[in-house]
């Protein structure tokens, strides 16, 4: 089996009820949403500079 072709399992596990805030619980998962967006913005723009400029031969990347 490929890697790609494998899913991710994320559990999510929470402290007690009184313990989080529900606002404490949104901003962590909108600073996990940011940082997965960037990663994935940064890989894009990797992918399509490659494909814009092929290496010459003996050019170091």
């Amino acid at each position: 089996m490929d890697a790609r072709d494998r899913q991710a399992r994320i559990a999510i596990i929470l402290p007690d009820a009184e313990a989080a805030a529900p606002s404490v619980t949104d901003t962590s998962v909108l600073r996990l949403a940011r940082l997965i967006g960037r990663q994935m913005a940064r890989e894009d723009y990797e992918r399509q500079k490659r494909r814009r400029r092929p290496t010459a031969p003996g050019r170091k990347t």
